[in-house]
């Protein structure tokens, strides 16, 4: 296996830069840290690739002991060591230099859904097609605080709207509300790998940035965590392992928080995960790398991981009159435990993964294959395949039956921090449920931008 250094793993992950102006490569808060492009960390994002993997491992600092190395702006230093020996206090410390503030915008550009049908061919609802420009805006901030400190995070609901009803006097009443939403990863680094956390987003066994530009793994189908508390430990010059254990609050951002009934410990999980080989998970570097255009290596990645909830079931707020989920939600309800598993794996243009997971309680078998292909470095074409199975017939609608779709979709790059995306989602079964009313699987095109400055 060729030993490869960290540097020239940065000479390699900037090569997709050249493809670009330089005014077509704004990049966002962390780059604007180390003035390197988008794809030193990511193969078009937001798909992390084993920089970026190894970044994030290390608390959203250089691995390898670069941080400093490769730090183009330097953190302000405010106080001084000799004020801090002599009043025996933190007076002392820093704040970044560099903006830590990005603007990314999101949204669907056109939208099409066809009809919907009844059994017997009578239209129930006509086709829809919609244009817009990116409606959606959302703050990203990212800054390293002293030697052991990183946050990062979205402020995000700009542009959003929902339509809430109130009951005033008998009357009721309706207003535009536009929630405004921060979701925060705070990270404290006992030492390279090793990795304190508290949120509410960003966990390491829910989001790993895969969308349009990777393939899927467990987060794909297991619950994600709330507000949550979580260890993350990862080890690996070449390959590796990672570990992360976690507990979270079963009540959301979004969701009243009861301090009686949503503890920290509402749900615990443990996630684990072993690359067989490539690039580390800890270091980014010492692997066998198959394209030095979009930054990823050639592995085989394979994960495992479970959820329980202590609670199933749902609480009604005595003030508010609001149902509080104190369990797991959505097409979770009323599940203790779910676990799965997964694999990944890439060879040189090629991705492919599969993720399985299975309920304890209500017994639902959720699968998704998915592969991708790198047609050029700056074009990614992907084919995805998900089903929900109800074997069991525990839960009754939407998992009356089987649910497959076929969604193929393709990513332009336009530049490393701007991309369109097409997708298009074939339902290949209808649900039984909607005789009468109508076929609610109705395919859709969709056509949708992301830019980030």
């Amino acid at each position: 296996m060729k030993k490869t250094t960290f540097a020239s793993i940065v000479s390699v992950c900037m090569v997709p830069a050249l493809f670009w102006s330089t005014e077509g490569s704004a990049i966002p808060s962390w780059a604007r840290k180390y003035q390197v492009s988008c794809y030193m960390c990511h193969s078009g994002m937001p798909q992390r690739n084993a920089v970026g993997e190894a970044f994030k491992n290390n608390g959203y600092r250089m691995p390898a002991n670069a941080e400093a190395a490769f730090t183009k702006q330097k953190d302000i230093q405010i106080g001084t060591t000799d004020w801090a020996k002599g009043v025996h206090a933190p007076v002392s410390g820093s704040f970044p230099q560099f903006d830590p503030l990005s603007v990314v915008l999101t949204g669907n550009i056109v939208s099409y859904k066809e009809d919907s049908r009844t059994p017997a061919g009578v239209i129930a609802a006509k086709d829809e097609f919609n244009y817009n420009v990116p409606a959606t805006a959302a703050l990203f901030f990212g800054a390293t605080i002293g030697d052991n400190i990183s946050v990062f995070g979205e402020v995000l609901g700009f542009g959003g709207a929902t339509v809430e009803t109130d009951t005033d006097a008998g009357v009721k009443k309706s207003t535009v509300d536009t929630p405004i939403q921060c979701n925060v990863r705070a990270v404290y680094q006992f030492s390279p790998g090793f990795n304190f956390a508290l949120g509410n987003n960003f966990s390491n066994v829910s989001w790993n940035g895969v969308t349009v530009g990777g393939v899927v793994n467990v987060s794909g189908v297991l619950p994600a965590p709330g507000t949550y508390a979580e260890l993350n430990y990862t080890q690996g010059e070449t390959g590796g392992y990672s570990i992360t254990a976690g507990a979270s609050m079963a009540a959301k951002t979004i969701t009243p928080i009861i301090a009686t009934e949503n503890t920290i410990d509402d749900i615990l999980y443990l996630r684990g995960k072993v690359k067989l080989f490539g690039a580390g998970l800890l270091s980014g570097a010492n692997g066998e790398f198959g394209n030095q255009y979009n930054g990823l290596d050639n592995q085989v990645t394979i994960g495992a991981g479970l959820s329980y909830s202590k609670n199933t079931t749902a609480l009604v707020d005595a003030a508010t009159g609001l149902t509080v989920v104190n369990g797991f939600t959505a097409t979770y309800l009323g599940e203790s435990l779910v676990y799965g598993g997964d694999v990944q794996g890439v060879y040189n243009d090629f991705l492919l993964g599969a993720a399985v997971s299975r309920d304890r309680d209500l017994e639902l078998n959720n699968v998704k294959i998915e592969a991708g292909y790198y047609i050029y470095p700056w074009l990614f074409a992907k084919l995805a395949y998900a089903d929900v199975s109800n074997a069991a017939k525990r839960v009754t609608a939407p998992y009356d039956v089987h649910q497959p779709t076929i969604a193929p979709s393709v990513a332009w790059y336009i530049a490393p921090n701007v991309s369109l995306t097409t997708t298009y989602t074939h339902f290949t079964k209808e649900r039984s449920v909607n005789a009468t009313t109508g076929n609610t699987n109705q395919d859709t095109v969709i056509l949708a931008v992301r830019a980030g400055f």
